[in-house]
């Protein structure tokens, strides 16, 4: 049997991440985190295939964290999907400009959110 690929979430809704890994659990190894600091150092140390990244959270933003992962030789091409509820025209746009892959506003959905992370992993959907 093939070992689960792994996906990160940076969140700082705890209710999120729950929701997150109830849905994607039986697919995939999910590990969430509230903390962008706690996740980048988590990053540094085991690189999962995918992360969910929201924008707003207290230490670390979504931006400061993205711009903190395409900083790493090794993180750099890491697929990355904003999942937050900021959907203002700027933020979409600055994501993508930060090397972002795709982007995705909550309230989730989990069946788009599922299709996004199976393209993203080029997998079959």
């Amino acid at each position: 049997m093939a070992e689960k690929k792994m996906i990160v979430a940076v969140d700082d809704s705890n209710v999120i991440l729950k929701s997150l890994e109830t849905f994607l659990g039986a697919e995939y190894t999910f590990r969430g985190f509230t903390n962008g600091t706690r996740a980048f150092g988590f990053l540094k140390l085991m690189v999962p295939d995918l992360i969910l990244l929201d924008i707003d959270m207290p230490d670390v933003d979504g931006f400061q964290l993205l711009k903190m992962i395409r900083g790493e030789n090794g993180l750099k091409s890491l697929p990355i999907l904003f999942l937050t509820s900021n959907n203002d025209r700027q933020h979409v746009q600055k994501a993508f400009l930060g090397g972002a892959n795709d982007y995705c506003i909550k309230p989730i959905e989990p069946e788009i959110v599922k299709t996004k992370i199976h393209k993203l992993l080029n997998e079959e959907n």
